[in-house]
């Protein structure tokens, strides 16, 4: 009569892996997604006003646009300046900037922009649908 079962061994080293199988069928492509929303990407220059606010109109655009004050230069005095804003409000068909130019300062609490000139040019770019 056998005796009663021993303690099962430790596990053995992992074997080698196998080949890789055949590549699989590519399936069929999916149809085309719909078309997406043209873009509008345009730019418009004004002149600031006495304050150096600059107001900007468009045809309306579908959302809320991206509208960006695009930096430039201006001479005044024989001196060349750089031209920047801030949009401070903005609709579907227009923007308000506050037009700034630069400014030599000497004391560090000064501010090396200040308002601009009646007349001076700001530019913005609109990026809308």
């Amino acid at each position: 009569m056998p005796g009663p079962a021993g303690t099962a061994g430790g596990k053995g080293d992992t074997g080698p892996a196998g080949p890789a199988g055949p590549a699989g069928t590519a399936g069929q492509a999916g149809s085309p997604g719909p078309a997406g929303a043209p873009r509008r990407v345009e730019r418009y220059t004004q002149p600031a006003n006495a304050s150096g606010i600059a107001t900007f109109t468009w045809t309306a655009c579908t959302t809320t646009p991206d509208v960006d004050v695009i930096p430039g230069w201006v001479t005044i005095g024989g001196v060349q300046q750089m031209v920047t804003g801030g949009v401070t409000s903005q609709s579907a068909s227009g923007a308000t900037v506050a037009v700034k130019v630069s400014q030599g300062t000497l004391a560090l609490s000064g501010t090396p922009f200040r308002q601009a000139d009646s007349g001076t040019a700001s530019t913005v770019r609109v990026i809308c649908n």
